[in-house]
């Protein structure tokens, strides 16, 4: 008792701490930044972030004495420091993600090292976060909490549906992340913040609801018994019968169906709503920012021990975070309370998902968006995130555990993910080509120096690689038959390698048509 009472105080004077911090620098960018005192701010908010460490800290040796631990001193060298290094680059990556993204009149030099302290805080907050856990992993009781209870308070799957999932706050947090990213990328643009408030409000639910559609559309005959399923609630004392697929407090939902549908509505809406404002803007940069919520929102599936992979030898796996592998060893398929063996866990995917989400980020986003910006048309970085995660979602698929893949066959996302890549890639060229028509027929067209070269070597490289994918398949595809389950067979690998040699091979659509005008020379400047 002593334990959790030290705990929450120290918990409290943690959370006042940090949060002045973020106040004067709240305050700071509402002065516009004008012949404002950076020396004294940046005192004022070390200080502030100091005074959390320590708190933190304190507190963490209050879970100690809650958990009943006796930690030896490497365990409590890795709590310390971790705590350290996770809580002082995170309040510093938030103050200057403040600084840079709402300051006014930053001198050019400050705002670039204020992004690139940003970048690396947040980054070394993650690595350093974990660090901190294997400092408690071993004294945790698991599988953990998955939510919050009204009446129970922390919960874990074998206690029952939690009133509030982590999954739900993952998801929740993600999202305004984004927005706020989102907003500010606008606001570069146009100069005003806000002009994404009403279509965030309408597109997230939008995504949430296409989301359940696509689980209840891929589950329909296996889960919900052809619609003839009946679920009993609770309302002011009296027990309703509500159709199974509308049940959504019971889990079930499919990024891939959801994606579609708030994309959808997000983009009629802001059509609708900002006339004059080119969508293609905000398309390329809006949709890799959802990978970002997306990687934000796996980890609810760790806390939830769901969508994991199959089982695999634990020993391969303790590289990574204790609190990991240990929570891996439980799947809500089983009932939580079952460990899957003494030596076993379940594939992470969780963390391969997030992982390759926020690496599909920055290509996305700063190599294409920014480097290779020239090269591409408005709307290719956009088109590009339907690529990225069918890509992802096409080659983790036959590693999920089967009581997560979708359809009587498990085959059900694992094709919704082909769809993907080829959408994206469709979508692609057929962009460059109405654009480039559109240009001629308004006589704008123009071809650039490079791209004689640009274009044959783009259309030999794609020749090469696709080719050699294709080839590949048609020889993996034709000595086998296909398998009637899910997973990393000869055949599945086959048609991996066909769907992503086709995509490569539609590039020439684009290379050819560059290499061909170079050969025409320039016909406008």
């Amino acid at each position: 008792m002593l334990g959790m009472i030290l705990s929450i105080v120290f918990l409290a004077l943690f959370a006042v701490s940090a949060a002045v911090g973020i106040v004067f620098t709240v305050l700071a960018v509402r002065t516009q930044m004008i012949e404002f005192n950076y020396k004294k701010l940046f005192i004022k908010v070390g200080t502030s972030i100091a005074l959390a460490i320590a708190f933190f800290i304190a507190a963490s040796f209050g879970f100690y004495m809650w958990l009943g631990a006796a930690p030896d001193a490497l365990h409590i060298v890795e709590l310390v420091v971790g705590a350290i290094l996770f809580i002082g680059c995170l309040f510093t990556a938030i103050n200057t993600f403040i600084l840079h993204y709402y300051g006014r009149n930053l001198p050019e030099k400050l705002d670039k090292w204020l992004f690139r302290i940003m970048l690396i805080g947040f980054t070394v907050a993650v690595f350093a976060l974990f660090l901190y856990t294997n400092g408690l992993a071993p004294y945790f009781t698991y599988p953990l909490p998955n939510g919050i209870n009204f009446q129970k308070g922390l919960v874990t799957p074998d206690n029952g549906k939690p009133n509030i999932a982590f999954y739900a706050i993952c998801i929740l947090s993600g999202a305004i992340l984004v927005y706020f990213l989102a907003d500010h990328k606008m606001y570069q643009e146009y100069g005003q913040h806000g002009i994404l408030e009403s279509t965030f409000f309408v597109a997230f639910p939008a995504g949430i609801l296409g989301a359940r559609i696509g689980f209840v559309i891929g589950e329909w005959a296996t889960k919900f018994d052809y619609g003839r399923a009946m679920t009993t609630i609770s309302l002011f004392g009296n027990d309703i019968k509500v159709w199974a697929p509308l049940a959504i407090w019971e889990g079930g939902l499919t990024i891939l169906g959801g994606a579609i549908v708030g994309i959808a509505v997000g983009v009629i809406w802001y059509m609708w709503r900002n006339k004059g404002k080119s969508i293609w803007i905000i398309f390329d940069i809006a949709l890799p920012l959802i990978l970002v919520a997306q990687a934000i929102g796996r980890i609810g599936n760790f806390f939830n021990c769901e969508v994991h992979g199959v089982v695999q030898n634990v020993d391969g796996w303790k590289w990574l975070p204790e609190i990991i592998w240990r929570n891996a060893q439980y799947s809500s398929a089983l009932g939580a309370a079952n460990l899957v063996g003494t030596n076993q866990l379940y594939v992470p995917l969780f963390l391969i998902e997030a992982v390759a989400n926020l690496l599909g980020f920055f290509v996305l986003a700063h190599l294409f968006g920014r480097k290779l910006r020239k090269y591409l048309e408005f709307g290719d970085v956009g088109f590009g995130y339907l690529i990225w995660y069918g890509l992802t979602r096409l080659f983790m698929e036959p590693l999920r555990y089967g009581a997560f893949n979708m359809g009587s066959d498990g085959y059900w996302s694992w094709f919704w993910s082909m769809a993907y890549v080829a959408a994206g890639v469709l979508l692609i060229v057929g962009n460059h080509i109405v654009r480039n028509y559109l240009r001629k027929k308004n006589n704008t067209f123009f071809v650039r120096e490079k791209d004689k070269k640009v274009g044959l070597i783009g259309s030999i490289a794609i020749l090469a690689v696709g080719g050699a994918l294709v080839a590949a398949a048609i020889c993996l595809m034709s000595t086998t038959t296909f398998a009637p389950v899910m997973g990393y067979n000869q055949f599945n690998i086959g048609v991996m390698f066909l769907v992503v040699g086709i995509a490569i091979l539609l590039g020439l659509g684009i290379s050819v048509p560059t290499f061909i005008n170079g050969l025409k020379g320039q016909t406008n400047e």
